[in-house]
């Protein structure tokens, strides 16, 4: 099964790589069909812990709390990128480390950020995301350290 599972989070993930993501209206219906295919009505998201003076909180519900968290994370930026490093099977877990990068709007600032994304999946849909600083601390929470 975890191979099926690396398979959906692959393909819910990777139809935006290389794009703006600060650029995509995170309201139109379409990205919450597109969600909603992939990502349980249900979706817990459970944030990294970054005081960047956002309206960022540490938990999101539902596919609703899911679009807010990315329309507040990426609106202070013109151009916001995701690059998946890997996707790493872990039973009905998967775990994308990720290298992410954007530009802000007002400073015109490069910002660059690394980490690791545990997603874990049940019946065929993403139920649970939670974000990690490190690899480490994501295959030890889904039971993979030494």
């Amino acid at each position: 099964m975890s191979e099926e599972n690396v398979a959906l989070v692959r393909a819910a993930w990777e139809p935006l790589a290389g794009t703006n993501l600060a650029a995509i209206d995170w309201n139109a219906d379409f990205i919450r069909e597109i969600l909603g295919r992939t990502y349980s009505p249900d979706i817990e998201l459970t944030t990294l812990d970054i005081p960047l003076g956002l309206d960022i909180r540490h938990n999101y519900r539902g596919l609703d709390g899911l679009v807010k968290y990315l329309r507040v994370w990426l609106e202070p930026f013109t151009e916001y990128y995701a690059e998946n490093l890997d996707y790493i099977e872990a039973g009905d877990c998967v775990l994308i480390p990720s290298r992410q990068w954007g530009i802000g709007s007002e400073s015109g600032t490069r910002t660059e950020l690394e980490l690791t994304t545990l997603c874990e999946l049940r019946d065929g849909r993403i139920v649970r995301l939670h974000q990690y600083d490190t690899l480490e601390e994501a295959l030890e929470a889904a039971g993979l350290s030494e």
